[in-house]
């Protein structure tokens, strides 16, 4: 059949109006909002069908014309062992690595020793020649000098030594001043993490997660200005950091709704055209189950893919038997893959931005950086981000969040669950859970007993 004989007016374009009439002649009497529309954790609709929006300019990851950084964490307590990974990511595929402190909030579980002193030349070594990223989470600002030092004139294509100064409890002061220095340096990549994930895995909202974000990259401008670092200098000095998961939408709208909130803080600080924000990703832990643990491959395929067209510029997955204990190679072989298929068989970095002009994730997208702003302005006003830590009121905000949301179905676990469990293969039992900003990471699963 030759398409170009169809009628064209076959398709006629119809009005919202007439649509919504036979939308109540197929719903049969039941209500429209009840039935068709949704909400989000923030209270959010989220409507069956919009218009397309012809006026929005792409939210892109900062380097458009190339794929985002498929960064592999390098967690495994048992050195040795670490470092044979380390050489197993780089030669299939890895093309960043995050280095994982047993002290970061972000080490459910596993991590490196800060202490061990061969650490900085084992990793020179075997990053030696390589055209990769490395990305620190959870150290100190001596280990990243110390990494700095033993990199030399050779550093790695990127350096993002992720200090959060709201981390550092009493020392934030002296860690600002560190951030200045290490700034100074003009390596590339980035020194400072706003950091929102903590906020994510205890159990908060999208808009949480992303006021939580927006508050450390203003405490930072606050604090590294009194250090004598321009606004300008800060915001190129920043990773935003973030948790993606199973839910595409939501998580696509998030990444483009933190750059929008990074260029509104840009644009009242004064800066003058900023480059735009570096944003890292992490697939959620709070999504990972115990049971079944291999739709938690499905999962992070999800969220790496909302994270990927969302605009990420870095992402990381966790292995799917992480609720197990510490992975093995096969898992961080999934997690490799994962992204790695999506760039070089699926070719999801070619399109910028593709949600562009998409009208239900732009309006996803704004509604959730208003929410976001909304509570961020409420933290600055409490006093910002450090007072609003120190006197719980963001652990009582979070744990309110946890305690409303309606338990949905989690497929393996309250649905289609296995009638016998299997084995799951890992090297080794996990640590105890290390929280951050006075938040503890909670599994989906854990509150139903899972």
């Amino acid at each position: 059949m030759n398409i170009d004989s169809l009628d064209p007016n076959i398709f006629a374009g119809a009005d919202r109006k007439t649509w919504l009439k036979l939308v109540e002649r197929a719903l049969k009497g039941k209500d429209f909002q009840e039935t068709l529309v949704s909400q989000t954790d923030d209270g959010i609709a989220i409507e069956p069908l919009y218009e397309r929006r012809r006026d929005c300019a792409p939210l892109s990851r900062g380097r458009a014309d190339l794929p985002w950084t498929v960064t592999q964490r390098l967690d495994d307590p048992d050195m040795d062992r670490a470092l044979q990974q380390l050489d197993d990511d780089l030669a299939n595929g890895a093309s960043g690595i995050c280095l994982v402190s047993k002290t970061s909030a972000s080490g459910f579980g596993t991590g490196i020793d800060t202490e061990r002193e061969a650490l900085a030349n084992r990793l020179v070594t075997v990053m030696s020649g390589k055209n990769v990223s490395l990305r620190l989470d959870g150290f100190t600002p001596d280990t990243a000098k110390t990494l700095i030092a033993a990199f030399g004139e050779k550093p790695p294509a990127a350096l993002h030594l992720g200090l959060d100064a709201f981390s550092m409890g009493d020392k934030q002061a002296e860690t600002a001043r560190d951030i200045r220095r290490l700034s100074e340096q003009k390596l590339p990549g980035t020194t400072v993490n706003a950091d929102g994930r903590s906020v994510h895995n205890a159990g908060g909202t999208e808009a949480q997660e992303l006021a939580v974000m927006a508050a450390s990259l203003a405490g930072h401008l606050r604090s590294l200005d009194e250090v004598g670092l321009s606004p300008e200098a800060v915001l190129a000095a920043t990773s935003l950091c973030l948790s993606a998961d199973q839910n595409q939408f939501t998580t696509m709208a998030k990444v483009r709704a933190a750059r929008l909130i990074f260029s509104r803080i840009a644009e009242a600080c004064g800066a003058s055209d900023p480059q735009p924000a570096h944003i890292f990703m992490e697939t959620s832990y709070r999504m990972l189950t115990t049971l079944d643990p291999e739709t938690n491959i499905l999962r992070n395929t999800i969220a790496v893919f909302a994270a990927g067209t969302g605009g990420a510029d870095e992402i990381a997955v966790l292995p799917h038997s992480l609720t197990h204990g510490i992975p093995d190679p096969l898992a961080r072989r999934l997690a490799r893959n994962t992204q790695t298929i999506l760039i070089a068989e699926s070719h999801l970095d070619y399109v910028a931005d593709p949600a562009a002009g998409a009208g239900g994730i732009e309006a996803l997208t704004d509604a959730l950086a208003e929410k976001a702003w909304e509570i961020f302005t409420g933290i600055e006003r409490d006093g910002g981000l450090a007072n609003v830590i120190a006197s719980g009121r963001l652990a009582a905000m979070v744990a309110e969040a946890r305690a409303s949301r309606i338990a949905k179905p989690i497929v393996g676990t309250t649905l289609f669950a296995m009638k016998a469990d299997r084995p799951v293969a890992v090297l080794g039992p996990l640590g105890p859970l290390v929280g951050g900003m006075g938040l503890t990471p909670i599994r989906l699963d854990e509150g139903l007993g899972a």
